[in-house]
């Protein structure tokens, strides 16, 4: 029992550690923020009507809290208080978060954010940012439990392993799309056909298909930098054909698509 008793509590207190990294680097961020002057696009903010200065201070406050709880769980010196005030945030945080969703308010939670956000964005507070609020209390509450019943007996196999569970979660529940390469935005797998299927429903690829005919299926695929370009044949009268060609580039934080389209002729035997 004393050793199932070590394994569960050195679970909890990896998963604690790894979601205290998460509190500590989403303190960081806020203090970036304040400090540089960002504008942000807080739910919370909007929805405890705070003006701009107002919400600057207390961006700044949390994100001190924030980095010495993290730090101080990430430490284990004190984990059982540690842990228990991350509970106490992460109970916290989800409040706010349900609060400002129930009412519609529009921006994101602010928590993991290096880059001014538009004051116009009617993007809602997410079910994945809530579901990481809980994370954080729920690993506060494993960890305080953990370090309340087996003080100082961890054991490392179940430590490192509860601490992969919860990077392995914290990651999942940040990532707000399907993971792009950093320079083109394109998703890394797969490579091609996701960006066939955009096209498709693209505004671009419709005026054409309306203007030159009925497109054929993607005859070819090829790929220069940032930039992918497919060939759609239209069937034409004489010994030549045509092709409708378009140039796709994503741009913009969500993968979105710049299309430019030309009309070619190929020869038969292309």
């Amino acid at each position: 029992m004393g050793v199932a008793a070590a394994g569960a509590a050195g679970a909890a207190s990896g998963c604690a550690v790894s979601c205290g990294a998460l509190l500590a680097l989403a303190g960081a961020s806020k203090l970036y923020r304040s400090v540089r002057g960002l504008a942000g696009a807080s739910a919370i903010g909007r929805a405890l009507h705070m003006t701009k200065g107002r919400w600057r201070r207390v961006e700044q406050a949390t994100g001190c809290f924030e980095c010495a709880v993290g730090l101080g769980v990430c430490s284990r010196l004190a984990p059982l208080p540690g842990c228990v005030v991350m509970a106490m945030l992460g109970a916290g945080f989800c409040a706010l978060l349900g609060y400002a969703r129930k009412k519609r308010v529009p921006g994101n939670c602010g928590c993991i954010q290096w880059r001014s956000a538009p004051a116009t964005s009617v993007q809602a507070v997410s079910w994945r940012e809530i579901a990481r609020a809980v994370l954080l209390c729920a690993a506060g509450v494993a960890g305080a439990l953990g370090a309340a019943q087996q003080p100082g007996a961890v054991d490392r196999g179940w430590f490192g392993a509860g601490m992969l569970v919860g990077i392995v979660a914290a990651v999942l529940l940040s990532i707000s799309g399907p993971p792009r390469t950093p320079v083109c935005r394109r998703r890394l797998w797969p490579p091609g056909r996701p960006t066939l299927r955009a096209l498709t429903r693209h505004a671009v690829f419709t005026a054409m298909a309306e203007s030159a005919g009925p497109l054929g299926p993607a005859a070819r695929h090829s790929r220069e930098g940032c930039t992918d370009e497919f060939w759609f044949p239209v069937p034409a009268d004489g010994g030549a054909s045509r092709a409708v060609v378009f140039q796709v580039r994503h741009r913009g934080p969500g993968g979105n698509l710049a299309v430019r389209a030309s009309l070619r002729e190929i020869g038969r035997n292309h």
